[in-house]
């Protein structure tokens, strides 16, 4: 009998110490599986990290939306963002991400929100106010360069933000003159190229502008012929005055128009 004792006793024992070191693996396991897993949320600085590399758009969004996040997007931080330059894509993308934002300034749930149709469509001729970033001077820019402009204000379709207020738009320098001499002023001519949407796409708008310069052209000229005549070589002295340039300052403001319909994806945009 005793000898039946001791070997349960033996076998319990054998038992709790196959079984012991196995739960002690399971927690150890499961806490490092935890671990990886917070570890391996997306922030911002993963974002910045992931610019910096170089990596394309198409593919830090394809991240994002493949990845667990936890993105800070308070209004502090989206400026932070675009002070650095991230796109309006990649920060639609951050904050369609599904993070939950507890900073004072997220947006409160009401009961009185009802969820909108994904897609809008902009008309055709849909005004968009855009500002100049930078100043455009026939001196510094030449054909082909991109000219920057800021939207002013929200672009609303059925109560609906389609274009949002300080969203990227582009222009395109199609004729540029340096000033010469003779007094033969600058000239600058751009046009319109895009507008970038609520979901990140660049919508086609169009408009022209052409600048000049002052220029006294006629009258250096006669007065360089009626000179040399007088005094000889010396009156060619006119000839070397030169024109001013043509200059566009910054903050001039342009009423531009959305060049053929165009559908944007809301993703879940909510109207009152």
């Amino acid at each position: 009998m005793k000898k039946k004792v001791y070997l349960i006793f033996t076998s319990v024992v054998l038992v709790m110490f196959q079984i012991v070191p196995f739960l002690s693996l399971s927690k150890i396991t499961i806490a490092q599986e935890s671990n990886k897993t917070s570890q391996e949320k997306l922030k911002n600085q993963d974002v910045l990290e992931m610019i910096k590399m170089g990596l394309s758009e198409t593919i830090i969004i394809t991240k994002i939306k493949s990845s667990a996040s936890e993105f800070d997007t308070s209004t502090k931080a989206l400026q932070e963002l675009k002070t650095v330059g991230v796109s309006d894509a990649i920060i639609l993308a951050m904050v369609q991400s599904g993070t939950v934002n507890n900073t004072s300034d997220a947006i409160p749930t009401t009961t009185n929100v009802e969820a909108v149709d994904t897609k809008v469509k902009i008309p055709d001729a849909t005004t968009v106010e855009i500002e100049l970033v930078n100043n455009i001077s026939s001196e510094e820019v030449k054909e082909g360069d991109f000219v920057q402009f800021k939207v002013v204000k929200d672009v609303e379709i059925n109560g609906v933000v389609a274009i949002k207020k300080d969203a990227s738009a582009r222009g395109r320098i199609v004729m540029a003159k340096k000033a010469g001499r003779w007094g033969k002023q600058g000239k600058v001519d751009w046009a319109m190229n895009d507008v970038i949407s609520i979901d990140g796409k660049t919508v086609p708008v169009r408009f022209t502008q052409a600048a000049r310069g002052e220029s006294k052209g006629n009258t250096v000229a006669v007065a360089a012929v009626a000179t040399t005549v007088l005094l000889g070589p010396i009156g060619l002295l006119w000839g070397l005055k030169k024109g001013k340039p043509a200059i566009i300052p910054a903050g001039n403001r342009y009423t531009v128009y959305v060049d053929g319909e165009a559908s944007v994806n809301i993703n879940g945009a909510t109207k009152q």
